[in-house]
C-alpha cells in the first residue's frame, strides 16, 4: 500500500506541472508557425498578385503581328543606319502650310476670382496662380474652365542652352522661368480636358466632348495688327481636306500568340506611372522663324511639352521637359530635305554631345524648315532609353502649337513601340474622325489627333512587358521641379506625404488631394506599388518581377510606397546557356531571331552561310548601310553580326508581305547547304528585324556591338563580378545584386540579398516590431518561465520525499484503522497523533480501491 501511496502522490504532483509545460511548448510551436506563416503569406500574396495580372492579360491581350515585329526590334536594338533601303516615311504627315484656317468665333475670356468676374489681363498681371478658373463664350453658351498649374512639367533649374554669335554655348539655368502652363477640365463635362498656357493670353486646346474641340489663341498673333485687349480666336480642331498619307507599309500581319515567358511580367508594370525626361532641341531655322527671340521660342517649346504631357497622362506616362537647347548661332548638324539622314545625324550628335552633359531619356529636334514631300517627322521604332537611337525629328508646320505637339507625341509613340492605327487593326478611338482621330493614325487632315487609341495602349503595354522603356520607371528628383514643392503635380516633395494629382484625377482613398497629406490611419498612398490598403508592404516583397533571365526583380523596402528604380543585368552577362549575352535587359540569340522571322521551326544557318552571304555587301548580306544608301560588306571577323541567315521554318517571313527573300545554296564539304535571308521594306523609322541583334554571341567570348564582333571583356563584366565575392551578379549600374543571404554592396557578409538599388530580397530580421516582441518572448520570457517550472517540479518532488519519510517514521501500522485514537478512548499518545488526525486526510486522499491509470 505504501507503494501505491508514493505512486499516487507522484501522479498528483506531476499532474499539476505537465499540462502547463505542454501548453507552453504548444504555444511556442503555434507562435513559430504564425511568424513563419506571415512571411510565407507575404510571399504568396506577391505571387498571387502576379498570377492575377496574368489572368487579366490573358483575357484582354490580343495583338497583331505588328506587335511581334516590335518585340524583336526592341530586343535587337539595331542601329538606325541598318534599316531598309528605300527612303520612306513612317510618321504622321500633315497638311503643309500655315494651317490658319478661318476662326469659328471671337471671344474675350475672363477669370473668376473671389466670386467676381475679371478681365483676363488684369487677373494675371500679378502672376500665374496655382489654380485658376477661366470662362469663355462660344455659340451663345458660357464654358467654365477649372485649371491647375502643371507643376511637373519643368525642372526647378531648367537646362536652357543657347549659343552666342561666336559659337560659345551658354547655360541659362540661372535665369528664372515662369510656369504658366495648365491642365484642367470644362466644368459640367466629365469627359472634357484642357491643356493651355496663360503666358500671353490663352493658348492651347479645349476638348469639351468627343464631338467638340477648340483651339484658342490670342487675336493679335493671328492678325498682326494692333493689340485688342483680351480678344481671342476660337478655331475648330479639324478642317475638311484631303488627308495626307504615311509611307509606312500597312500590310496586315498574322496574329501573334504570346509565348509563355511573356506571362512572367513585372507586377503592375502597366499601372505604374512612367516618366519620360525629355529634351527639345530647336534648329536655327525655327529660331529665325520666331524673330530670333529666345523668350518666344522658350514659351512655344514649353507649350509643346505641356500638350505632349497632357496627351500621355491617360497612359500613366508623364513627360517632363528637363532641357531645352536652341541652336541660335547655327545648326550643329546638317539639316536638309532628307529625313533619314537628318535623323541619323541628329541621333549621332545627341549621343556624342548632348548625353554627356545632360542626362535624359529622349530628345526631339524641332525644325523650322521642311522635308521632301509631306513628311513632317521621323523617329526610330522601339528605341526609348537607347543611348544612340532614342529620339526623333519634327517639322513645326502649323501656327498652332497643336500641330508640332501632336507630331512630337506621334514620334515619341514610335520610340515607345507604338505602330500606326491602320484599318486592319480595328483600333478603337474615342475622338471622332472628323476631329482628327487619334495620334498614331497614318494620315490626318488639318488638325492632328489628340488621343491615343486602343491599339496604341496595347502597343505600349507589349513594349513594356518585353523590356522596352527600362529607364521610364525612375521617378525624377522632386528637387529639380520648377518653383519648389507644389501640391497636385503627382510628385511627392518636401512637406508632402502624398500627391495624387489634380482634383479631377485623384482617386486615392489614402491621400487628401487638397492638402497632399495622408488620410487618418494611412501609412502610405495607394499610387505606390509597395502600398496595400494604405499600409506599407513588408520589406522584401517583390514589387516588380523579373521579365527574363537578363532582368532583375525589385523589392519593397518597407519604408517607401514606391518600387525602387528598375535595373537589369549588366550588358555582357551570359544568357541562353552561354549562347548569347544580355543587352539592355534582353537576351536574344540567332535561333530566337530566326523563329521570329520564319516561325517556330526555324533555326540559324551554319557558319558558312554567314561567311558567304554577308561578305556580298548588298541588301541580302551586309554589316550595315551608309547614309548614301550603299551597304557595307562584312569583314571575316564580323560576318556573324550582319544579316541573319536561317534554315527551315515557313515559306515566307511572318513580318509583313512587302519582303524580298533570298535563298542561297552553298556547297561545303560535299554538301549543299541552303541559306535563307530576307530584306524588309518596313519604313525608315523601323529597325530592320533581319539584322543580328545587339548582344548576340558571335564567337567564344565575343559579342555583337554595332554589327561588329567585339570581345565581351570590353563591357567590364568580369571586373565587376570580382567585387561581388562570388555571391552575386552585376546590375546595369555596375553594382552587385547579391544572392539571398548576402549583404550588398559587396556580398561579403551575411544579409538579406538584393542590391542598393533593388531593395532587400528578403525581409530584414528586425524590421517588424511584432517580430522583435516575439523574439523577446522566445529568448527571455519563455526560458525564465521554463526555469521556474523546473525549480517548482524539483521542489515538489523534494517535499514529497520528505513527507513520505516522516510518515513511515511515525508508524505506518496505524493506517489499518480509520478511527482516530480519541474515539477509541486511547489518549496515551494524543499529542503525537494530532498531526495524523488533522493533517493526513487533507494531504493524501487515499481511496478504498486503487485508481486505474490516473496518471
Amino acid at each position: 500500500m505504501a507503494t501505491k501511496t508514493r505512486k499516487m502522490r507522484c501522479c498528483r504532483c506531476s499532474g499539476r506541472v505537465t499540462p502547463a509545460l505542454y501548453s507552453l511548448l504548444l504555444l511556442e510551436i503555434i507562435l513559430t508557425v504564425l511568424v513563419r506563416g506571415t512571411t510565407s503569406q507575404t510571399t504568396k500574396s506577391a505571387s498571387d498578385d502576379g498570377f492575377a495580372l496574368l489572368r487579366n492579360r490573358d483575357g484582354g491581350l490580343s495583338l497583331s503581328g505588328g506587335s511581334l515585329q516590335k518585340e524583336r526590334r526592341n530586343a535587337g536594338g539595331e542601329d538606325f543606319h541598318s534599316e531598309s533601303v528605300r527612303p520612306r516615311t513612317s510618321h504622321t504627315t500633315h497638311r503643309a502650310g500655315g494651317g490658319r484656317g478661318e476662326p469659328l468665333e471671337t471671344t474675350r475670356p475672363f477669370v473668376v476670382m473671389d466670386g467676381r468676374r475679371m478681365h483676363l489681363s488684369k487677373a494675371l498681371q500679378n502672376g500665374h496662380p496655382d489654380k485658376i478658373q477661366c470662362g469663355l463664350q462660344f455659340e451663345g453658351q458660357t464654358y467654365l474652365l477649372d485649371l491647375e498649374k502643371n507643376q511637373g512639367l519643368l525642372p526647378k533649374t531648367p537646362n536652357m542652352y543657347y549659343y552666342l554669335p561666336n559659337g560659345v554655348g551658354v547655360n541659362a539655368e540661372d535665369r528664372p522661368v515662369v510656369n504658366c502652363y495648365y491642365h484642367g477640365s470644362v466644368r459640367g463635362f466629365p469627359d472634357s480636358g484642357v491643356a493651355l498656357s496663360t503666358c500671353s493670353g490663352l493658348r492651347g486646346v479645349i476638348t469639351i466632348n468627343s464631338s467638340l474641340s477648340l483651339d484658342i489663341r490670342p487675336a493679335e498673333v493671328e492678325r498682326g495688327g494692333p493689340e485688342v485687349e483680351d480678344l481671342h480666336l476660337l478655331y475648330p480642331t479639324h478642317r475638311p481636306g484631303s488627308p495626307m498619307g504615311c509611307g509606312v507599309s500597312n500590310d496586315v500581319e498574322p496574329p501573334l500568340h504570346l509565348s509563355p515567358h511573356i506571362h512572367r511580367s513585372k507586377r503592375d508594370i502597366l499601372s505604374e506611372t512612367k516618366y519620360i525626361e525629355l529634351v527639345l532641341v530647336v534648329d536655327h531655322t525655327e529660331y529665325v522663324n520666331y524673330q530670333m527671340n529666345n523668350k518666344t521660342i522658350t514659351y512655344r517649346m514649353m507649350d509643346v511639352a505641356n500638350q505632349v504631357d497632357w496627351y500621355y497622362r491617360p497612359l500613366n506616362v508623364r513627360v517632363a521637359l528637363v532641357g531645352l537647347e536652341i541652336w541660335s548661332d547655327r545648326d550643329k548638324v546638317r539639316v536638309d530635305k532628307n529625313p533619314t539622314e537628318t535623323l541619323q545625324r541628329f541621333l549621332e550628335w545627341r549621343r556624342r554631345e548632348l548625353l554627356p552633359r545632360l542626362r535624359h531619356d529622349n530628345a526631339q529636334l524641332v525644325m523650322g524648315g521642311s522635308f521632301d514631300g509631306t513628311t513632317v517627322g521621323m523617329a526610330s521604332q522601339s528605341s526609348m532609353c537607347s543611348g544612340d537611337r532614342s529620339g526623333g525629328v519634327n517639322v513645326d508646320h502649323l501656327v498652332s502649337v497643336l500641330g508640332i505637339a501632336s507630331t512630337v507625341a506621334h514620334e515619341l509613340g514610335h520610340n515607345l513601340g507604338m505602330s500606326h492605327d491602320t484599318d486592319e487593326r480595328q483600333c478603337q478611338c474615342r475622338n471622332e474622325p472628323r476631329l482628327g482621330g487619334c495620334i498614331m493614325e497614318p494620315s490626318t487632315g488639318f488638325m492632328p489627333g489628340q488621343l491615343f487609341s486602343s491599339c496604341s495602349v496595347l502597343d505600349l503595354s507589349f513594349s513594356l512587358l518585353h523590356g522596352g522603356g527600362m529607364c521610364l520607371f525612375n521617378v525624377p528628383q522632386p528637387s529639380r521641379l520648377l518653383g519648389g514643392p507644389r501640391c497636385g503635380n503627382l510628385y511627392v516633395e518636401e512637406g508632402e506625404e502624398c500627391d495624387c494629382g489634380l482634383a479631377d484625377e485623384c482617386n486615392d482613398p489614402c491621400c487628401d488631394f487638397s492638402t497632399c497629406k495622408l488620410a487618418p490611419g494611412a501609412q502610405c498612398s495607394s499610387d505606390g506599388i509597395c502600398c496595400d490598403n494604405c499600409k506599407l508592404r513588408m520589406a522584401g516583397s517583390v514589387c516588380r518581377e523579373s521579365l527574363g533571365e537578363c532582368d532583375l526583380p525589385e523589392f519593397c523596402t518597407g519604408a517607401s510606397p514606391h518600387c525602387p528604380p528598375n535595373v537589369f543585368l549588366q550588358n555582357g552577362e551570359p544568357c541562353d546557356g552561354g549562347a548569347s549575352y544580355c543587352s539592355s535587359g534582353i537576351c536574344s540569340s540567332v535561333d530566337t531571331q530566326c523563329q521570329a522571322l520564319w516561325g517556330p521551326n526555324a533555326t540559324q544557318a551554319p557558319d558558312v552561310c554567314f561567311s558567304t552571304v554577308n561578305k556580298l555587301g548588298n541588301k541580302f548580306g551586309n554589316c550595315g548601310q551608309l547614309s548614301n544608301g550603299s551597304y557595307m560588306p562584312c569583314v571575316p571577323a564580323d560576318v556573324r553580326c550582319g544579316r541573319i541567315q536561317c534554315q527551315g521554318g515557313n515559306s515566307r517571313p511572318l513580318l509583313g508581305s512587302n519582303t524580298e527573300i533570298l535563298t542561297t545554296t552553298v556547297h561545303f564539304n560535299h554538301t549543299n547547304i541552303v541559306c535563307r535571308g530576307a530584306s524588309f521594306d518596313l519604313g525608315n523609322d523601323v529597325s530592320d528585324p533581319a539584322m543580328v541583334a545587339e548582344g548576340t554571341a558571335c564567337g567564344l567570348g565575343k559579342i555583337c556591338m554595332g554589327h561588329l564582333c567585339k570581345d565581351v571583356s570590353v563591357l567590364g563584366v568580369e571586373a565587376c563580378r570580382r567585387k561581388c565575392n562570388g555571391h552575386g551578379v552585376c546590375n546595369s549600374n555596375s553594382n552587385c545584386h547579391c544572392d539571398v543571404g548576402w549583404e550588398p554592396p559587396d556580398c561579403k557578409y551575411s544579409g538579406n540579398g538584393g542590391s542598393m538599388e533593388s531593395g532587400p530580397a528578403q525581409e530584414p530580421r528586425v524590421s517588424s516590431p511584432a517580430r522583435v516582441a516575439l523574439l523577446v518572448i522566445f529568448l527571455f520570457i519563455l526560458p525564465v518561465l521554463l526555469l521556474f517550472l523546473a525549480l517548482r517540479l524539483g521542489w515538489c518532488r523534494h517535499r514529497h520525499a520528505f513527507q513520505v519519510s516522516s510518515f513511515w517514521h511515525k508508524g505506518p501500522g496505524r493506517q489499518q484503522s480509520r478511527t482516530p485514537a480519541t474515539e477509541r478512548g486511547d489518549t496515551r499518545n494524543t499529542e503525537q497523533l494530532q498531526p495524523l488526525r488533522y493533517h493526513w486526510p487533507n494531504q493524501v486522499d487515499i481511496p478504498m480501491t486503487q485508481p486505474a491509470n490516473k496518471c
